[in-house]
This record gives C-alpha cells, structure tokens and sequence, in this order.
C-alpha cells in the first residue's frame, strides 16, 4: 500500500481493525494523472469505480481495502480520498 497517495481518513479506515479486505465498504475519490486508457478504466472498474469513468481525471467508487492497495500502488494514480459521508438536511 502506497500510504503516500492516501489522506489521513482513508488511511485510517483502511487499517481499521476487523474490516474484511474484500468488502466494497470505502466511498473513495480517485484522482488520475490523465483519462484513463481502456485497461485502465478496465482496472478502476473492476475496483468498483463508476462507469463513467472514461475521460475523467476524478473518478469515484465503491472500494474495498484491498482496490485500495492495488490503485495506490499504479503509477497512473495521483492520490485516493475517502468521501465524505452525505447526510440528509433538516427541512427547510
């Protein structure tokens, strides 16, 4: 795992204690060098990024502990984000 390329939350969610490596359970935003090519969209998606990837430098998925290490460790990847949570608001 490439901890350079991870904030602080992501870092601490990942190494949290009991959470399973293979659970898509971390909200995460990608940050890219460039688009990415075919096999790299290939690669983000079957991390659980969204689809529409193609032609986008910020993507954002659903990841698991373990797409997490393997993104960090490509060369094409800038740095990865746990999302902030979304929270319904009060009525207005």
């Amino acid at each position: 795992m490439d901890y350079q390329k991870l904030d602080t939350s992501l870092a601490l969610a990942v190494d949290a204690e009991g959470r399973a490596p293979d659970a898509r359970d971390l909200s995460v935003l990608v940050r890219l060098v460039a688009p990415p090519s075919d096999v790299q969209l290939e690669q983000l998606q079957g991390a659980g990024v969204d689809s529409a990837a193609a032609g986008r430098t910020v993507v954002t998925g659903t990841l698991s502990r373990r797409d997490v290490e393997t993104l960090s460790g490509q060369p094409w990847v800038l740095s990865l984000t746990l999302s902030a949570q979304r929270r319904p608001t009060g009525p207005t």
